[in-house]
């Protein structure tokens, strides 16, 4: 693999680009591509239309500037219909030894435990192996016991959902494409100590915002929650009167997460819909109507993360993406209500990926860009549609990984 292919379908807009895998894991961003999209709501298809157009806008963009003609991307799978799982497999041994044949027997397990008529497996992730009574081990091959435990984090999405998506995919002529979970991508940018010791990736997007949280190398927990960035819009567009795609430039351009973080005397002109006058408003009064949403939905995150007993676990804080991380204060309101460490993943440690990071609503693409990447170097569970392929791949993820 010389080039990849990788495509975010968010729910306002497509964006695509094209790099080349160079030597020592490095990634030569070639071509971007980028489309408005009104065909996607909170990660579930409403008008295929919409979505197969903004797909051969991007990609074709992406394509044509970096000289290529990719048709088998991976593709970010978002939404609440989306669910993360820990599951057990178990094999007893008989003091035999390890081999991948018994391996694939636990992940079978696995996959009957999960399979649903109405459910799609995305993501199988292998986390730890038990041996007897002994926990913690990464690569259980060649050992020999009594009984085998594999802990897996299992991701699946509604099977409707992933048709649809897979129908206007094919429209597109994107036949062979890979689904990856949103956020199973953006947590490939956080640091490896992060992932070690336990970190939560906080990926806002425009209508949902995807929460993980990694521990002992690998995924533990996921929650989408359906709220994201539109809500701030909506907020100015209904306090301030203006059209939509106004409020929409107005927070991106000129918005802060807390009217502390807002020039004093700063003003901004103000759009008005129909033909009532614009009207010129302090940026203080703008960011007023923001931050009760930023409060709400660092609250919200905090709650679920408590619920789900996990918050503990993300011993290293947050690290927050997508377009609304980038308003400015936005890690200082998180981390000051709820009294963890947060930081703004940007320019992360990732050779080649740092420009494209330097906007946080490019985090999916580049977290797609290092999968991929690691997907050639140390194959990891790819989509996973019949049993013979997720076996497989499960195989060649645990001995690529330990």
């Amino acid at each position: 693999m010389t080039h990849l292919l990788v495509v975010d379908i968010g729910s306002s807009q497509v964006r695509a680009a094209v790099a080349e895998m160079l030597d020592g894991r490095r990634i030569a961003v070639r071509g971007l591509g980028r489309a408005r999209s009104n065909g996607l709501k909170q990660g579930v298809v409403i008008q295929i239309d919409s979505v197969v157009e903004a797909l051969n806008r991007a990609v074709s963009e992406a394509n044509t500037m970096a000289g290529t003609r990719l048709t088998d991307p991976l593709i970010s799978v978002g939404g609440s219909h989306l669910v993360g799982q820990d599951v057990v497999g178990t094999v007893m041994l008989n003091h035999r030894e390890v081999t991948d044949t018994l391996l694939t027997e636990a992940m079978a397990q696995v996959q009957a435990q999960v399979t649903e008529p109405d459910r799609d497996i995305l993501s199988v992730i292998p986390r730890t192996f038990s041996l007897d009574n002994q926990g913690g081990i990464r690569s259980p091959h060649g050992m020999t016991g009594q009984r085998l435990d594999a802990h897996v984090h299992v991701i699946t999405g509604a099977s409707h959902v992933i048709t649809n998506l897979k129908k206007c995919l094919r429209l597109a002529g994107l036949e062979a494409s890979v689904l990856v979970p949103s956020a199973l991508a953006v947590s490939q940018l956080v640091l490896a100590d992060e992932r070690e010791l336990g970190v939560c990736v906080v990926d806002i997007g425009h209508g949902t915002t995807d929460l993980m949280v990694l521990s002992d190398g690998a995924p533990a927990w996921m929650q989408v929650l359906p709220m994201g960035g539109e809500l701030l819009t909506h907020d100015l567009a209904v306090a301030l009167k203006t059209p939509l795609g106004d409020a929409e430039s107005l927070k991106i351009q000129n918005g802060y997460a807390h009217t502390s973080f807002a020039p004093a005397g700063d003003t901004v002109q103000v759009a008005k819909i129909a033909d009532r006058p614009s009207e010129t408003i302090s940026l203080q009064q703008l960011t007023a109507f923001l931050q009760p949403r930023v409060e709400e939905i660092a609250e919200i995150v905090g709650e679920r993360l408590r619920h789900s007993g996990r918050f503990e676990e993300a011993s290293t804080g947050l690290v927050m993406t997508g377009g609304s991380a980038a308003l400015p204060g936005i890690a200082q309101v998180f981390e000051s209500l709820l009294q963890c460490p947060c930081r703004v993943l940007k320019g992360a440690h990732q050779d080649g990926l740092e420009g494209l990071l330097q906007d946080p609503a490019n985090a999916v693409l580049a977290g797609l860009l290092a999968y991929g990447r690691d997907q050639e170097v140390r194959p990891k569970p790819r989509w996973m549609g019949m049993q013979g392929g997720m076996l497989n791949r499960v195989r060649q993820w645990i001995q690529g990984n330990f």
